[in-house]
């Protein structure tokens, strides 16, 4: 029952005097602004705004800053990190150069050592088969001549005999 009277009484009228009319009766005009109303919802505004600004964004900006500053550091720490790995990279390239260029000059000197041994070797197995050589030519120029005076001696004697025998003959 109570949801029909609900239900009458807004589908009365205004004009009719009913309770709907009543309660709009008492309700101010909406057009004209109450101003303490308006001055109580200005002073409630700011005292929310320095209330949110003092317990919400205050402790909010200081930790975005801690924040930053933090980053900040990072960010020096790492640049400084970055330039002493650099710098240690730039040395062990300079060593690493500086060691290659010392092995070159180690594996051109054993080379140049090996060079001029082998050299000496070979001069010496030079001089050596130079020396066999002359010895074998004298060795033969020897058996020449003892193979000439030999054969003239055979000669001789040959032609001594012949000379025997055709004298025994004539």
């Amino acid at each position: 029952m109570a949801l029909l009277e609900m239900v009458n009484l807004t589908l009365r009228t205004p004009d009719k005097g009913g309770p709907v009319a009543q309660i709009l009766a008492q309700m101010p005009d909406p057009m004209r602004p109450d101003l303490p109303a308006l001055i109580f919802v200005i002073v409630l505004l700011v005292v929310l705004y320095v209330y949110l600004r003092v317990v919400f964004f205050k402790p909010l900006d200081k930790v975005m800053a801690d924040r930053d500053r933090d980053l900040n550091a990072g960010g020096d720490a790492k640049a400084q990190a970055a330039a002493l790995l650099e710098a240690r990279q730039k040395d062990y390239q300079d060593r690493l150069k500086d060691l290659r260029a010392q092995a070159f000059d180690r594996r051109k000197a054993l080379s140049d050592a090996a060079g001029r041994e082998k050299q000496a070797l070979l001069d010496e197995a030079r001089t050596k088969a130079l020396a066999e050589r002359q010895a074998a030519v004298e060795s033969l120029k020897t058996q020449q001549q003892a193979a000439r005076q030999n054969l003239l001696a055979q000669v001789d004697a040959l032609a001594e005999s012949m000379a025997q025998t055709l004298l025994k003959q004539a």
